[in-house]
């Protein structure tokens, strides 16, 4: 289950006692954040208030961006933590505003489609009147003036008719484009900028998804949670740029040793998850160890100037679906093997 340990370095942080879900204390949110931010002298602007704010709510991700975040936390910190975590919320209005265009657009097309059948509905009237006029007819000029009538007529359909066929195309055209737009706000909404994996948003909605499929087929279902050893001080010792680049590089790695079914997520900061259906705890437990073995194998070097950085490794979680529990309960699980891997050197893979 285990593999060559590494040098001790800083674990996860849980989640403070102070951050709890909050119980109509809106206020007293409030001021705790506002507090928080004088005491870090950072300017009060609204993405830091809400950042704080959200904190102090309780948000898992935002608690445990903050307490594992070793350096000082200033306006850059929060900035890039801001990004990373909220910026889902902006995401998610832009789906929103797109599907209300499209809404509209199609409530345009109709309208227009009921303004042809309305001027068709009306030439057919004119057309009737005519039929009346001619029967009617005492003269060649009376039959001339009827026959002029209807030119006209005849006319101004055609050419309302054009009007409405282009109006009709440009509509269609909108709808089409703001549906791609839809396509790509909502592949981004669920989407990690950095990595390009699943993020946090998909992996909770792939998580019930594959957890519901296996309570009702049971097929056996497995969950892999993996962290980056020492990756504060690998990105402190760096910079965060070098940070980013390793970061891609495990993604990259994991989504070249998955295959079929299986989903990987960036889980937060430098954690990452793998979803297995279909799959028993002694295969995922093999996965993992490819996984640890690819990237212990892996030798990090500066884009930049060709420098060789050393290795990395990750420390792994593994857990298998036991039928009838929650989905949270199984992440629980897999995340606590994780722990486990951590405190007994690192660089190994545990089974809970």
């Amino acid at each position: 289950m285990s593999s060559t340990s590494q040098t001790n370095g800083s674990d996860k942080t849980a989640v403070p006692a102070d951050a709890k879900a909050p119980v109509d204390r809106t206020h007293e949110i409030a001021v705790q954040a506002l507090e928080k931010i004088e005491t870090l002298d950072l300017k009060p602007i609204p993405q830091i208030y809400e950042l704080w704010f959200r904190y102090f709510q309780g948000d898992p991700e935002i608690v445990r961006a903050i307490d594992t975040h070793t350096g000082k936390i200033d306006e850059v910190v929060c900035h890039k933590i801001y990004k990373r975590f909220l910026s889902d919320s902006a995401r998610d209005e832009a789906v929103r505003k797109i599907s209300d265009e499209i809404q509209q657009s199609m409530s345009d097309m109709m309208s227009m489609l009921g303004n042809v059948k309305s001027a068709t509905n009306e030439y057919g009237d004119t057309l009737t009147d005519v039929n009346k006029k001619v029967k009617s007819a005492n003269s060649i000029e009376d039959l001339g003036q009827i026959v002029s009538s209807i030119v006209q007529d005849t006319k101004k359909m055609l050419q309302k008719n054009q009007e409405l066929e282009l109006q009709l195309v440009n509509s269609s055209q909108q709808v089409t484009e703001l549906r791609k737009n839809l396509d790509t706000v909502k592949k981004e909404a669920m989407t990690d900028g950095l990595t390009g994996l699943h993020n946090r948003k998909a992996f909770d909605k792939h998580i019930r998804d594959c957890v519901e499929d296996s309570t009702t087929s049971k097929d056996p279902l497995s969950l892999l949670m993996l962290d980056i050893d020492h990756f504060k001080t690998f990105n402190d010792t760096y910079g965060h740029q070098i940070g980013d680049q390793v970061l891609r590089l495990v993604a990259h790695t994991l989504v070249d040793g998955i295959k079929g079914r299986d989903i990987a997520a960036r889980y937060g900061g430098e954690e990452f998850s793998i979803i297995l259906p279909n799959t028993p705890a002694s295969a995922a437990m093999k996965v993992a160890e490819m996984l640890r073995k690819n990237i212990e194998n892996k030798d990090v070097v500066n884009k930049a100037n060709q420098q060789h950085l050393g290795q990395i490794t990750l420390s792994i979680g593994v857990a298998e679906f036991k039928p009838g529990e929650s989905a949270s309960d199984f992440i629980a699980r897999a995340d606590q093997a994780l722990y486990t891997a951590k405190h007994e050197g690192r660089n190994r893979v545990h089974q809970n």
